[in-house]
């Protein structure tokens, strides 16, 4: 693979393409962070005014299904392209949005579950873990286990491994992923926001928080970024 620099213009100029081509407009600003743990898309101003109609329509649930077939839309042939021009194997991607900037980001870990190996220590580390693990534990369950990472100095990714109860793995052998992933990212987002201390604990302004679940490994992807 190219040195990170180069894939990281690389992938930024294809999304930028992408959405010109596909859309006829392009996010307000993207940002890239790529390590051999993940690869992390971040746009900004997402779909400009178009979006912020939908923000001002108060229709969370039209603004969602709009955004998701966009990115549902773009990832297969994004992910293809990536590999091909930069030798990144990426996806599946994780995915979510932050409606009061226009922001999305788009997450895609990396090799074998590198990010066990590859974990950053860190000032409030152990501080952030215990919160996380409250948190899930009263919504849901204690993590089986936590792993935390800097992808870039302002992005702090945690990967919450084996969180599903029972209740939650039944709705998902019905076939309703898509009503429970609306439900658990509605409930967590709120209490992540309001209890997680992360500001206090880091010291540092957030700027958003992102959060997602691959029902079928059993692990969910929580995103903080912070003001730079």
């Amino acid at each position: 693979m190219p040195e990170n620099n180069e894939s990281i213009s690389q992938i930024a100029d294809l999304v930028e393409k992408f959405f010109k081509t596909s859309f006829n407009n392009k996010p307000g600003k993207i940002g890239v962070s790529l390590d051999e743990r993940s690869l992390i898309i971040h746009l900004e101003d997402f779909m400009g005014s178009q979006m912020e109609n939908l923000v001002k329509s108060h229709d969370p649930d039209a603004l969602r299904s709009v955004q998701e077939l966009m990115v549902e839309h773009l990832i297969p042939s994004l992910t293809e392209r990536i590999q091909q021009l930069t030798g990144v194997e990426a996806g599946p991607f994780y995915y979510d949005w932050a409606d009061h900037d226009l922001s999305c980001v788009l997450v895609s870990l990396l090799g074998s579950k590198t990010y066990r190996d590859k974990e950053d220590y860190y000032l409030g580390k152990d501080a952030i873990h215990q919160q996380i693990g409250k948190i899930t534990y009263e919504i849901e369950k204690v993590p089986d286990a936590t792993y935390s990472y800097w992808a870039a100095d302002h992005v702090l990714v945690i990967v919450r491994e084996g969180i599903l109860i029972k209740l939650e793995k039944a709705f998902i052998e019905q076939g309703a992923t898509e009503v429970l992933r609306k439900v658990k990212r509605n409930l967590e987002k709120k209490v992540v926001f309001q209890e997680s201390r992360v500001e206090e604990i880091l010291k540092r302004k957030l700027k958003g928080i992102y959060l997602d679940w691959s029902f079928h490994e059993n692990n969910s992807l929580l995103i903080y970024v912070f003001e730079n």
